[in-house]
């Protein structure tokens, strides 16, 4: 590719082009599109406006923190800022007028909010996408492998904001025509999310199987978020999962659907060169923990990549995880995320046992009895021994390792009155009395070297979970187990048993290690949702726990599990309450609302009701 063009391309990702103007065109303004498509500078640079603004996701929201995350059961954070989703949604105070629906509004590149909505966003986008591919065929371009190579590009990066938007918002209209200026809104009708799903796929196979010039991978930083055919493989594989569950299936099977599609990408991948991040570089740091190395790292763009799992990234790298996700130790500016307790809960010892009944994990409403199974080796008194490695990956504790400033080790203590301990109404403490670990690397401290660490948005286990899930809901039991071999191998824990064990049993452990292995992903805030009736709330989002420690004279400790928002008792040293709801657990919260007033403007324009269920 001309050097002249890949910088363009490049560089306006970011809207840091001085070709701006070439973005906002017909339809949507600004110059004519005869004009722009006889150039092939202005040609590169308006597939490069189909990427304008593209979603930064992990720490890429308001305040660095993951919206999604925080908003499942896997974490809470506690802050006052009224601008943030959390805040707002935490309370049930999320409304869909302009200006007050934070669900949608999205985060740029800057890290501040945009003046756009994701619905508008995603369906300017997409409309970039249909004009460029009405004119790529006569267009003007440095060569025709360039041509075919932006062709399938553009139509990957269409299928996946038809993903985001089907996974936001449910039943959507399919668009893949440009929208005139003169176009009738009248004409608007909403395809179902297996419509929508249909159209991902068919897209996807074909770019794989009959688009040369689109590469698997990206060799070179300067192209980085460009769409691959790795990346089609993900999104088809994503979307044809979120079609079968019970949320979107409207009462149909499409689970052998399913297991054939992600069956089909999972391999695809594998067969042109990606594989799980196994072998440690740092052992000193890591020791054999090689889950742990690879969520500190950055994704690795080359030609011989040493990280061949990783398929898409954000631009957005973090280098100071002390400071956004830290412990008091660091001095940090938020602790942020703070993982809970049921979180905690889902780690099975390193034995392969789980240490609470996935079906009944708790024996009372509020998660302070939990269902403890007998024999797994789990012991309340010591609770943090003897894990499956990648709770030592993800979870701070009492008694973990961090540096401070002077780049001494100092222990984390989250007991009352140690230097970590817990304490609500607070930004700069944990509130469930755990700190998050995921992407922050051992080495890193304030003042000290920069350890930089991607932010994935997808990656190679995902679509190993995403066949196990497909494979068990269709009866291959086995199929499914070995699928997920590889993900424990890769932490040397043993794999799931299936032996004597129910589909239903099967199907909850898959989605366990969905949830462990993907944490802090973004993606549990999805699965809860999909996994739910489309008529029914969330209760395991309502009630979230977390664990206070006493350190006792002997040096033992003493644990208590507390529900969040419960209030101590020092004179009795109890809680006692009736804790804060998370307020986003209720039935509406399934999909993201339109702001109220574009649905009324396509209600006036079309008779029908475009406003999701419960706004």
């Amino acid at each position: 590719m001309n050097k002249k063009i890949l910088t363009l391309l490049t560089s306006s990702i970011l809207l840091l082009s001085s070709c701006e103007s070439a973005l906002d065109i017909s339809p949507e303004g600004r110059k004519d599109l005869d004009e722009i498509f006889s150039s092939e500078v202005t040609t590169g640079a308006y597939l490069n406006g189909c990427y304008q603004e593209f979603p930064q996701f992990g720490l890429g929201y308001y305040f660095w923190t993951s919206t999604p995350e925080a908003l499942s059961d896997n974490a809470w954070e506690y802050h006052t800022e009224p601008a943030m989703c959390i805040v707002q949604a935490y309370k049930d105070n999320i409304k869909p007028q302009r200006g007050k629906n934070y669900l949608i509004m999205d985060i740029g590149p800057s890290g501040n909010f945009l003046n756009i909505s994701s619905w508008d966003l995603y369906y300017r986008n997409i409309n970039r996408c249909n004009v460029f591919l009405s004119r790529i065929a006569t267009a003007t371009v440095p060569s025709e492998q360039d041509r075919l190579r932006w062709t399938a590009e553009a139509r990957v990066l269409r299928a996946f904001y038809y993903m985001e938007l089907m996974m936001r918002f449910g039943d959507i209209p399919l668009l893949t025509d440009p929208t005139p200026l003169e176009y009738s809104n009248e004409l608007l009708k909403k395809s179902s999310i297996k419509t929508i799903a249909d159209f991902i796929v068919s897209e996807c196979r074909d770019v794989i199987e009959n688009s040369s010039e689109l590469p698997w991978r990206i060799t070179a930083p300067s192209e980085s978020e460009r769409m691959t055919k790795s990346v089609a493989a993900a999104v088809m594989s994503r979307s044809v999962l979120w079609a079968a569950s019970p949320l979107c299936n409207k009462g149909n099977d499409y689970w052998e659907e399913a297991e054939s599609v992600t069956d089909y990408a999972l391999n695809k991948l594998l067969s042109n060169g990606f594989e799980l991040y196994t072998n440690v570089l740092n052992p000193s740091v890591f020791g054999e923990n090689a889950y742990f190395e690879y969520n500190c790292t950055q994704m690795d763009i080359s030609t011989s990549p040493v990280d061949k799992e990783s398929i898409l990234a954000s631009r957005q790298v973090i280098n100071n995880w002390w400071d956004v996700m830290g412990t008091p130790i660091c001095s940090p500016n938020k602790v942020g995320l703070c993982p809970t307790q049921e979180l905690v809960d889902a780690f099975p010892m390193n034995n392969g046992k789980y240490v609470v009944d996935l079906a009944k994990p708790y024996l009372d409403e509020n998660h302070l009895k939990p269902n403890l199974i007998a024999g797994s080796g789990y012991d309340e008194k010591n609770p943090y021994v003897n894990r499956d490695p990648r709770f030592y990956a993800l979870v701070l504790y009492n008694g973990s390792i961090v540096r401070n400033a002077a780049d001494q080790e100092v222990t984390v203590e989250t007991y009352n009155g140690g230097n970590s301990g817990l304490q609500m109404g607070t930004t700069l403490r944990t509130c469930t009395g755990y700190y998050s670990r995921k992407h922050y690397h051992p080495l890193s401290r304030r003042n000290g070297p920069a350890y930089n660490a991607s932010q994935r948005i997808f990656r190679l286990a995902e679509l190993y979970l995403n066949y196990a899930e497909a494979a068990a809901e269709c009866g291959h039991l086995d199929q499914a187990a070995k699928a997920i071999e590889p993900i424990r191998k890769r932490v040397n824990m043993p794999n799931i048993d299936i032996s004597g064990k129910s589909k239903e049993q099967v199907i909850l452990e898959i989605r366990n290690e969905r949830r462990i292995e993907l944490a802090y992903e973004g993606l549990r805030y999805y699965d809860i949702r999909r996994w739910n009736n489309p008529n029914e709330d969330m209760p395991t989002v309502r009630v979230e726990t977390g664990m206070w420690i006493e350190k006792n004279p002997d040096n033992s400790y003493t644990y208590q599990r507390f529900r969040i928002g419960d209030t101590y008792d020092s004179a009795s040293g109890k809680w006692a309450g009736t804790g804060w709801d998370k307020g986003c657990y209720s039935k509406k919260y399934l999909f993201h609302p339109l702001e109220q007033e574009e649905a009324d403007r396509l209600y006036a324009l079309t008779g029908e009701i475009w406003q999701n269920p419960g706004w």
